[in-house]
């Protein structure tokens, strides 16, 4: 009676080990029919966040080029700090454009942080832009020293 039992328990131990056998085709193909609208839907979701993110970074750009030629009459110490801060905006931009380019490719759930991300950075953005701008637009224009000159050189 002995063996016949440990061969029993043998045989349960060895058969719990066996998984049936799944077929790929029919879980991917009832997968397939559920989820393309869903995915074509985050697809256009995602392409134009994207598309207004980087209109907002070609607008930044543009505001940071108008800067630039407000600072190209400024001279001493101020003109190099706001140039400065204009270059570190102009880095934060393409960070920005950076995590857009790598969305592309990204799961839903690694979307939803990364759009997070990018929301808050987009925030803390246009706030240091409005901040330096106007800083900026408050400081007085000294001009430079070659605008001097030439100032000099034509009343001569």
């Amino acid at each position: 009676m002995k063996i016949p039992l440990s061969m029993v328990f043998g045989l349960l131990l060895f058969g719990s080990g066996i998984q049936p056998v799944r077929t790929g085709p029919r879980v991917e193909a009832s997968q397939e029919q559920s989820t393309p609208p869903n995915t074509e839907a985050q697809q256009r979701e995602r392409e134009e966040y994207v598309k207004s993110i980087r209109a907002k970074l070609d607008e930044w750009g543009k505001k940071f080029d108008d800067l630039e030629v407000r600072l190209s009459i400024m001279s001493g110490t101020a003109k190099d700090d706001f140039k400065k801060m204009v270059q570190e905006l102009r880095d934060q931009t393409k960070g920005i454009a950076t995590k857009l380019d790598a969305a592309k490719n990204l799961s839903p759930d690694a979307w939803r942080r990364m759009k997070a991300e990018v929301d808050s950075t987009v925030a803390k953005l246009e706030r240091s832009s409005q901040d330096v701008s106007n800083k900026i637009e408050s400081t007085p224009v000294t001009p430079s020293e070659t605008n001097q000159q030439n100032k000099t050189n034509q009343q001569k």
